[in-house]
């Protein structure tokens, strides 16, 4: 983040401490008009010497108060700012060590509790001024404005009415400034958890806003109203001053309330929309394919623990692509979709299906990479694995295994295949063409040519996934198989066999040579065909 960074962060603090103290003034400011001016029935109204005298004892009850809440307060952001400026060189960095993420997540937490902090102190503020007014005609009679019944009045207006409206609207404007705050300084590894710290959750944000909007307007008007013809009716204040002032305490009380509902509207439903509408954004990142996306969570309400579910979500995503990639390597798309996407796609058990076996194999190759060093013999295989499997791929094939040199592959399991017969033999076909492009290109650099054989037989096997509870594999088990073994054994390189069960249903002008052989386990002999190339 860098010291000149530190600094910008320690300035934005500095302006959340400005605008909490912005508020308390204004909140004096609004108190002192309303008793000054539009208050009826307080001594001298309009009188300029009791209006200074009022102003002066209000500024004296401020600077007294403010003894108490600004210390505490200034030493509140003072710390924060000499932690961030400790931590300047690492904010905004990502892969962080272990105490490096540790220090950071303590200062976050302590950044989130600032809005709580200054409604604490605002309260314990207004409760005092509000305390201070109803004692002070007792204590200094000579030098209070105001007469003992004034004075139970202000002191109602400041605990009642100043203190809750204050405390609430400090603390979203504080709330919506520490969030936006937050999230520019501290990165996504920092904030993909719910950090620790005081939040008050939406459920009774949205009480408190709700009863200051619904209430607040009713009840003051019908209070002020109700009490001034108390006055009128005791004496205290004449008919005229009431006729003449009550419009203008209910114009102002409605323009004020009106204002601070406003007020509070905008920041509580930006203070819900705003995080829906990042996690919202992330949503649709993830569904473009982008599963490195994160919201910033920097609350531990229930918006946080949605960001927070987001963002776990995300994870799973991404280890859940990572282990269909991973698998992806090991096994064939559909048996990796099949166990991720199937309940019982790990279960062990079979059923009986009609496939189709492909078995290849190098011809020559044993003796061949005993004359090779072995990291060539290596790359020359795996390049051969990786065009043969691209194409098998190509066609739908299921790679079961790689038998040393030769691959196992099925065509119809575990996803059905249509015509698996013609694919499997249209497979080979392709597959000899990949290997004489790849010995075209072994004869570049010197590199020997390989020859594969390939057996293809067809027939009911049964499916699925075989071993046991720790160690399973998906496969196949039936005399099909070991006959397609066989079979591929009598291919010549460059060669590919079929067995009658294949040859009859596929394109007859394919079919080559015929063979008359006799394979292992089998009574009969069989004409085995060449396909042609």
């Amino acid at each position: 983040m860098g010291n000149a960074n530190a600094d910008n962060a320690s300035s934005r603090l500095l302006s959340i401490y400005l605008i909490n103290v912005f508020i308390n003034l204004l909140g004096a400011a609004i108190s002192f008009v309303w008793f000054s001016y539009v208050q009826p029935g307080l001594p001298g109204g309009g009188d300029l010497v009791l209006l200074q005298d009022r102003a002066t004892f209000v500024i004296i009850l401020i600077a007294m108060v403010a003894a108490v809440g600004v210390p505490l307060e200034l030493k509140w952001f003072f710390s924060l700012s000499k932690h961030f400026k400790k931590l300047s060189n690492k904010m905004g960095l990502e892969n962080l060590s272990l105490t490096e993420i540790e220090q950071q997540t303590k200062l976050v937490a302590r950044v989130l509790n600032v809005p709580v902090k200054l409604s604490i102190a605002n309260l314990i503020v207004w409760l005092l001024c509000g305390l201070i007014f109803a004692i002070a005609p007792f204590l200094i009679p000579k030098y209070c404005p105001w007469d003992e019944l004034s004075a139970e009045k202000i002191s109602a207006w400041t605990v009642f009415l100043g203190a809750p409206t204050v405390v609430v609207l400090s603390y979203f404007v504080s709330e919506s400034w520490i969030r936006r705050f937050v999230e520019a300084s501290f990165t996504e590894q920092i904030l993909k958890n719910r950090p620790s710290g005081l939040r008050i959750k939406v459920l009774p944000r949205l009480l408190i806003v709700s009863l200051m909007i619904g209430l607040m307007p009713p009840v003051l008007i019908s209070h002020v109203t109700l009490s001034q013809i108390t006055d009128v009716k005791n004496g205290q204040q004449s008919l005229d001053v009431f006729l003449t002032q009550m419009p203008l305490s209910i114009y102002f009380l409605l323009g004020l309330t009106v204002a601070l509902a406003v007020i509070l509207s905008l920041f509580l439903a930006h203070s819900v929309s705003e995080p829906l509408r990042k996690t919202r954004e992330g949503m649709r990142q993830i569904e473009e394919g982008d599963l490195e996306a994160r919201v910033k969570v920097v609350s531990r309400d229930e918006i946080g623990a949605m960001g927070e579910g987001f963002n776990a979500m995300a994870e799973g995503l991404k280890e859940r692509a990572y282990i269909r990639e991973t698998f992806g390597s090991y096994l064939s798309d559909e048996i990796v979709r099949k166990i991720l996407q199937s309940p019982d796609g790990v279960k062990l058990g079979g059923q009986l299906k009609r496939i189709s076996i492909l078995v290849s194999d190098l011809r020559g190759f044993t003796p061949l990479s005993q004359a090779l060093e072995p990291q060539i013999v290596v790359e020359t295989l795996n390049r051969y694995f990786e065009r043969m499997t691209n194409v098998i791929m190509m066609y739908g094939g299921t790679i079961d295994e790689f038998t040393g040199d030769g691959i196992l592959v099925f065509f119809g399991a575990p996803q059905s295949l249509k015509d698996h017969e013609i694919v499997a033999v249209e497979c080979a076909r392709k597959m000899q063409e990949a290997l004489n492009a790849m010995n075209a290109e072994n004869s570049l650099v010197n590199l020997p040519k390989l020859g594969m054989g390939i057996g293809i037989n067809s027939g009911e096997v049964i499916v699925g996934n075989l071993g046991s509870e720790k160690r399973r594999k998906y496969g196949a088990v039936g005399s099909p198989i070991n006959i397609a073994f066989r079979v591929q054994s009598f291919a010549g390189s460059g060669e590919v066999l079929v067995t009658p069960e294949v040859a009859r249903h596929i394109d007859q002008s394919l079919l080559g040579e015929e063979r008359l052989t006799h394979l292992k386990g089998i009574e009969d002999p069989i004409f085995l065909r060449k396909i042609k190339r």
